[in-house]
Parts: C-alpha cells; sequence; structure tokens
C-alpha cells in the first residue's frame, strides 16, 4: 500500500522546513539528519494513520501557491543611521530597526542564534539584549519548526510577531497557520541556499583543532577591518586559555564555498520561493546593484527591500526615520546583482559528490574542492583578487575599467 504521507515527497525537493513534524496528529514524523548532514522527516509507519494532513500541506506541494503575495511590489534601498548598529549589521541595518519597532510595541520576534553548541537555531525573544544574538549571516541551515506552536499562542493571544527566514521557513509558518494574522509581520531573507548543519559541524571541529581553542562565534559579514562585502570578511571569535581572539582566514573555504553555490542543499537549486511574487511581507537582502547605481563605493553598507503586502508597507512607513539614506527603486534596478529574485541558485556539476567527498576525505581538504574545482576557477582568481587586494584600489580599478 502506497502511503498518503510525506514520504512521497522527493527528497531532492524536501527543504526541511519540519511542518509535517508540527501537524502530524500522532507525531509520527522526525526529522533526521541525511548522509549529507541536511534533516529531512522520515516516518513511523507502524503508527502513521494516513490521513495525508502533512502531505497536503507541505510546502513543496501546491498547497504554496495560495500564498504567494500577488499584488505590485515596491522596492527601496537604504541604511540606517546607528553607525554602531549598522557596523553590527550584514547589510544596512534594516532588520535591526524592524525588530526594535516591534518590540517597543511589546511584541516578540522569532529569528535565528547559534546556540550554546553553536548550532543555527530559531528562537523567540522579546527583551533588546537579546536582540544581538541575531545579528550577522549565519550562512547554515537552522531548525525553525518548534517555534511554531510558540509563535501561534502568541497570536492568539493578540501579541504582534515578526518572523525572519528564508522563503521556505516563512511559507511553512504560514501553512501552519492556516489562516491570515494581522498581528504577524514575516521578513524573508533573499536566499541564496543553505549549507548542511554536519558540514558546519566540520568547519567547527576544523578551526578549534586549527586555532587550539574553543569557537565563540562566526560573523561571516564582519565589518571591522574590510567594510561591507561577502567573501574575506569571516571572523572567527574563539577562546584560548581564558582569551578571547580573533582569526580572520585570508580565503575562507566554508564561505566560499557557500558563495560558490557547490555545499547548497539540493531543493535550493530548484527553489520555488525564489521569484518575484513572494511568501513574505518583506524580502531584505544585500543591495548589490549600488555600484550600477550609484558609482562609488559605500563601505558601511546597504539593504534592498522588497515591500510584497500592505502590512509590510504599514511596517515600513513606521521606521522611515531610522534610515540615513532611504531611496526608491524601480524593480530592475533593486534585482540588478541579486539573482535570487527571479530565480534559484545554479547547481554547478560539482555538486555532485561534494559531500561525500568532503566527509570522506576530511574537511581539510574542502580547500581543494573549493578552489580548484573547474567551473569555479574564474571566482577563485577574483576571490585572491579580492583577499590580496585593497578595496581602495579594487575601486579605483573599477572605476578606471567604466571608463
Amino acid at each position: 500500500m502506497i502511503l498518503n504521507n510525506i514520504e512521497q515527497v522527493d527528497k531532492k525537493v524536501c527543504t526541511g522546513c519540519g511542518l509535517c513534524v508540527e501537524i502530524c496528529p500522532k507525531k509520527t514524523i522526525n526529522m533526521q539528519e541525511d548522509e549529507e548532514g541536511f534533516i529531512a522527516p522520515v516516518v513511523n509507519n507502524h503508527f502513521c494513520i494516513n490521513c495525508g494532513l502533512c502531505l497536503r500541506l507541505c510546502p513543496t506541494t501546491e498547497a504554496v501557491e495560495n500564498i504567494f503575495f500577488k499584488n505590485e511590489r515596491e522596492y527601496f534601498c537604504g541604511f540606517i543611521s546607528d553607525k554602531k548598529t549598522l557596523l553590527n549589521s550584514s547589510s544596512g541595518g534594516v532588520f535591526n530597526v524592524l525588530a526594535n519597532h516591534i518590540l517597543s510595541q511589546g511584541g516578540y520576534i522569532c529569528g535565528c542564534v547559534y546556540n550554546s553548541e553553536m548550532q543555527a537555531v530559531h528562537i523567540i525573544i522579546n527583551k533588546r539584549e537579546d536582540l544581538e544574538l541575531m545579528h550577522g549571516s549565519k550562512y547554515v541551515q537552522s531548525r525553525v519548526n518548534q517555534c511554531f506552536g510558540d509563535i501561534k499562542d502568541l497570536l492568539l493571544n493578540g501579541h504582534r510577531v515578526m518572523f525572519v527566514g528564508t522563503g521556505c521557513q516563512v511559507a511553512a509558518l504560514r501553512l501552519f497557520l492556516k489562516v491570515e494574522y494581522e498581528n504577524l509581520f514575516c521578513v524573508e531573507i533573499l536566499c541564496h541556499g543553505v549549507p548542511s548543519p554536519k558540514l558546519f559541524s566540520e568547519y567547527l571541529k576544523y578551526l578549534e583543532k586549527k586555532l587550539k581553542g574553543k569557537v565563540k562565534n562566526i560573523q561571516f559579514r564582519n565589518k571591522e577591518k574590510r567594510g561591507w562585502g561577502s567573501e574575506h570578511r569571516t571572523c572567527i571569535i574563539y577562546e584560548k586559555k581564558g582569551e578571547i581572539k580573533k582569526y580572520r582566514p585570508i580565503l575562507p573555504a566554508y564561505f566560499s564555498a557557500f558563495f560558490y553555490s557547490l555545499n547548497l542543499r539540493e531543493s535550493c537549486y530548484k527553489c520555488r520561493f525564489a521569484q518575484l511574487e513572494r511568501v513574505g511581507d518583506l524580502t531584505i537582502g544585500d543591495f548589490w546593484g549600488y555600484w550600477e547605481k550609484y558609482k562609488k563605493r559605500i563601505v558601511e553598507g546597504i539593504s534592498v527591500v522588497s515591500i510584497n503586502s500592505k502590512k509590510g508597507k504599514i511596517l515600513v512607513n513606521s521606521i522611515k526615520d531610522k534610515f540615513e539614506f532611504y531611496e526608491s527603486l524601480s524593480q530592475k534596478e533593486a534585482i540588478k546583482s541579486n539573482d535570487n529574485f527571479e530565480h534559484p541558485t545554479k547547481r554547478p556539476f560539482e555538486r555532485d559528490g561534494f559531500y561525500k567527498g568532503v566527509f570522506n576525505k576530511g574537511y581539510k581538504d574542502l580547500w581543494k574542492k573549493v578552489y580548484l574545482s573547474k567551473s569555479c576557477r574564474k571566482k577563485t582568481i577574483v576571490s585572491i583578487y579580492g583577499a590580496l587586494v585593497p578595496a581602495k584600489i579594487r575601486f579605483i580599478i573599477n572605476k578606471l575599467r567604466k571608463k
């Protein structure tokens, strides 16, 4: 007998959102790590009652079509005036001002943090002092579904909640809730894809062996030395003999594997949420098209935001005074150099066997798979150029090339 449950979903399109676990009436589904270290549902078919609820609400099915916002979108770019907060943000600081606005109204924020074991998980906070834990891009898939029930309780009790996550996580939450709540604000990260938690764990082990210390934090987009950007800004915070230290790798292979799209979940290459119509009230990301528009270097960072719903517009209007710079964009300007506004990340052919090779040969050989891979050699040259040539000089070179 073919069971009417989540096991019918192709593992290559499963996003690992965990919605099926939360809605199963008999709790027969668990999330377990697969061979690549991504979590995926496993059903205890002995106790499954074949109700089909998990399959009907899965974000990989047609159930998701009704939650995309179909109305006309608005776009803007900008960065906040609070320089300290801006420095600690990945791009222009939009998340922080949105979150602080919700907190000032007695609301709650659900976002991603590193727990005490350096695992990426979603938690719910309602205190400003806890907000710093959510700053910065994590670049590893987080576990989120354990928050869904608590979010629903908060919403039913009249509290405002802002949920921040990837498109598939936002979709999972909205499908779990089944109805629209006026006091729920979903902020969708403009997502390139997510690497495996197991690979991230191997990265931590590699770092701790290399540094002979305990990793306390990884800031993938640290601005202290090089300003805003993507590569070459990884900062490792670690403790060694009771002293807190920092390590900045010149060519960080883990982040480069992400940047080159080598270590993403298979479903990310077929992501149905990477399109102009979005499932979040707002979509936030880096405004990589800034050079084309402004022809100048922006050191502190600048965000791009897509306003996808009426709630999203109300929320943005409530924080406009927190920006030092704010400017409306056309759709063409907003999506410039932000491919994931329109389509999923392209799958490189080296993704075949990537994880098997890394786990079999050990993390220390990761750099070979990243920097010597055939389809990524051009990116490697660009990476070396970016790592060794100061930003001011690169800016001058770019300016001369445009003339």
